[in-house]
């Protein structure tokens, strides 16, 4: 076995990473506890002013990466976000024309049913999908797409695979209150660095457990929602984007399994969990934000949990039309 097999196998070992993780939670103070699954394998790099450029992970020669502050923005014309609710699949994307689209986790599955269906960004949020997924993650990796993700995230794919064959690009982001190898933000230390920042826009800094807020500068920071969802929607919105359109956005384990996934057979998810206390209220203030700023957000998830009072709700059927008519004047629909 190559001696850079071994190396990777090693770090990916579960006694290994579990053992660092012991020892570090019980070395720091708990203001560090969210950077136990980074140290010490990952070391960040940063700019003058403190903002994530990139990352190594110790022992692996991982993929290129590109700082937020160099990604194109200006979208042009309608963006679509693909999530992985299971109304997705009444979808029929062969009849739908798309503009810039972008997926998480295990949207790419949908181009084994639409070849055509093609994905201009993506984003990662959660290590366990890559680590229990590798198939699906391999499928992205090989598209020629910009990827967003955390250390974390950028952690595993840099282990599980070759950097040789990953085709796609790769951006690093980090959640304001929690950054990557710093101590975890305090309530009352977040609202003082906020206080009327107009790029990073503080809703509620005293939350149980993640800071409610919306970021309009990626390359300053993300707020967490509960969901990869909202970390695309802040992506999306700071690239440019003036209307979008929300795919699969069900927010509720009731509905079924992910569409990519069979009953029984379905990864864990903590969306019933947190949704009342946690993701509901973070889609609510930031859809009065974008609103507010004049950003169009259409939920194509018509039995989605979240209200239609936070994104207007329509029928994917909108999307056949989109070439006759501005989104603003479709009718909606029910399904």
């Amino acid at each position: 076995m190559p001696r850079f097999a071994i190396v990777r196998r090693l770090l990916c070992s579960r006694p290994l990473t579990k053992s660092f993780r012991y020892f570090y939670r019980y070395t720091r103070g708990g203001a560090y506890r969210h950077n136990e699954t980074l140290w010490p394998l990952v070391k960040v790099r940063r700019d003058g002013s403190d903002q994530l450029v990139g990352c190594d992970v110790l022992g692996v020669r991982g993929p290129a990466t590109l700082p937020l502050s160099q990604v194109s923005r200006g979208l042009a014309g309608d963006a679509h976000l693909i999530l992985s609710g299971p109304s997705v699949a009444k979808i029929d994307y062969a009849q739908c024309r798309l503009g810039t689209v972008m997926g998480v986790n295990g949207s790419i599955a949908l181009r084994r049913q639409h070849a055509s269906l093609r994905f201009d960004y993506y984003a990662m949020l959660d290590a366990g999908f890559v680590k229990r997924r590798r198939d699906l993650v391999a499928e992205v990796l090989s598209q020629d797409l910009l990827l967003f993700v955390t250390p974390e995230v950028y952690r595993w794919i840099a282990l599980l695979f070759d950097a040789q064959v990953i085709r796609c690009r790769i951006a690093l982001f980090e959640e304001v209150h929690q950054r990557a190898l710093q101590p975890r933000a305090r309530p009352d230390e977040l609202e003082a660095q906020l206080a009327a920042d107009p790029e990073l826009v503080l809703f509620d800094a005293h939350h149980a457990q993640h800071a409610h807020g919306f970021s309009l500068n990626a390359a300053r920071g993300l707020f967490g929602g509960g969901t990869v969802a909202y970390t695309a929607l802040q992506l999306l919105a700071w690239m440019g984007a003036r209307t979008l359109y929300l795919h699969g956005l069900d927010l509720t384990a009731a509905a079924g399994p992910r569409f990519y996934e069979s009953a029984g057979a379905q990864l864990a998810t903590a969306l019933d969990k947190q949704f009342s206390g946690h993701i509901e209220p973070a889609f609510r203030e930031a859809g009065r934000l974008l609103s507010a700023r004049g950003i169009k957000v259409y939920n194509l998830s018509p039995d989605s949990r979240l209200g239609g009072d936070v994104f207007e709700k329509r029928h994917w059927s909108c999307l056949l039309h989109q070439g006759a008519s501005p989104p603003h004047l479709l009718a909606s629909a029910t399904s």
